[in-house]
């Protein structure tokens, strides 16, 4: 049975709130510059160090391990550690305004990776995943203040993302 993991959240959590916050006022809520907490970098690290810990323990890691902002950096955490997926659940806003760098990473990862959401089950959410992943939209509405960049994923790689990889993870059988 995997264990589902959500720590850290998006990096900008840490810095001061201004017109600078990389994040609109709706995520204000989740600031944590100046409070008794520990950093981003700690946070990071002690993920690295669980899953290390546990390598027969398959971890999947939600928001993209809320570092999506740095794809290089988390292709480095995935190359080693085997037992580490992720889910990219409500990092849109990430992967859609790195198409090229974001397409790449999920083929790399493509076997690692799953399709995941906390944003509720409306048909206009996954039409806008579906827009994303699939078509090569340019200058898309996004959920947040900046627009995104359709990825063109293909089949295989879709496949695994929305359903293949869940259920060899789940060990999901017909029958």
């Amino acid at each position: 049975m995997p264990v589902n993991l959500h720590i850290a959240d998006h990096p900008s959590c840490w810095q001061p709130l201004g017109p600078h916050q990389e994040r609109t006022p709706d995520f204000q809520g989740f600031n944590l510059y100046g409070k008794d907490v520990p950093s981003y970098a700690d946070l990071l690290a002690a993920r690295d160090r669980m899953v290390a810990r546990h390598p027969k323990t398959v971890v999947i890691a939600c928001h993209l391990s809320n570092q999506g902002n740095d794809l290089a950096a988390l292709g480095k955490v995935l190359d080693y550690s085997p037992n580490l997926y992720l889910d990219i659940s409500a990092r849109d806003y990430e992967l859609g305004r790195q198409p090229k760098g974001a397409a790449k990473f999920l083929l790399r990862y493509r076997e690692r990776l799953l399709f995941g959401t906390d944003m509720g089950r409306e048909k206009n959410m996954y039409q806008g995943w579906w827009r994303l992943l699939q078509s090569g939209d340019e200058f898309i509405p996004g959920r947040i203040w900046w627009r995104y960049y359709g990825l063109e994923l293909a089949g295989p790689i879709l496949e695994s993302l929305y359903r293949a990889n869940a259920k060899r993870i789940l060990n999901w059988k017909t029958g």
